[in-house]
């Protein structure tokens, strides 16, 4: 009785190795046509951050951005998905500070006729002006997002680039412009740096600051 026995469970061991084998070929034709993973040298792993040697640099912060230094301790750049569209915020935020300390420390010092008996204080002074002054700033705000709204959100041209002052470029080379830029970025930090200081110190203090 025991060969018709084996002989039985003969075709449902060769199904069962016959239907393993498929599905090792079925995972195998998935594996062909799935990316591969992205192999990262330990260089780019171990890379320091320039700004800051003693962190990694953030992966993000490739040095493609004009003036990136891989200065990001909160490593804000990982959840990121653009980084132009940052770097757009950046330069309005530090083209808006540079206009902000130079009146900062003018308002110090001088007024207009017509401004004579306001405070010395810029932090006083705004709340002085009145209602159509301030409504004159906010109008002119507005307007000047509105007509840069489109070039804001493009990706098509380069972050920040409003087409402002694009005659002072002809004729430059490239390194000429991207050390023009360079330059801009870092003004535009370290204004952003000064105003807030300015602040801060007029908050505290109370004093002029020149």
């Amino acid at each position: 009785p025991n060969p018709p026995l084996l002989a039985s469970h003969a075709p449902k061991a060769h199904a069962r190795n016959m239907k393993f084998l498929v599905a090792l070929l079925s995972m195998a034709s998935v594996a062909a046509f799935a990316p591969a993973p992205t192999a990262r040298s330990s260089v780019a792993l171990n890379a320091k951050s320039k700004a800051l040697p003693f962190l990694e640099c953030p992966e993000k912060l490739d040095g493609t951005l004009v003036g990136d230094a891989g200065f990001d301790p909160m490593r804000i750049s990982d959840t990121l998905q653009d980084l132009d569209y940052v770097r757009a915020a950046e330069l309005k935020h530090g083209r808006i500070s540079q206009l902000a300390i130079v009146g900062f420390l003018v308002e110090e010092k001088f007024h207009l006729p017509m401004f004579s008996k306001i405070s010395s204080n810029p932090l006083t002074a705004v709340k002085e002006l009145g209602v159509a002054p301030q409504a004159q700033i906010f109008l002119t705000l507005a307007i000047i997002e509105f007509i840069t709204f489109n070039r804001t959100y493009d990706s098509s041209s380069a972050p920040g680039d409003l087409n402002f002052g694009a005659k002072y470029l002809e004729g430059k080379s490239e390194a000429q412009v991207l050390k023009l830029k360079e330059q801009e970025i870092t003004h535009c930090r370290l204004a952003m740096i000064a105003i807030t200081g300015a602040v801060v110190q007029t908050l505290i203090y109370n004093e002029p600051l020149w």
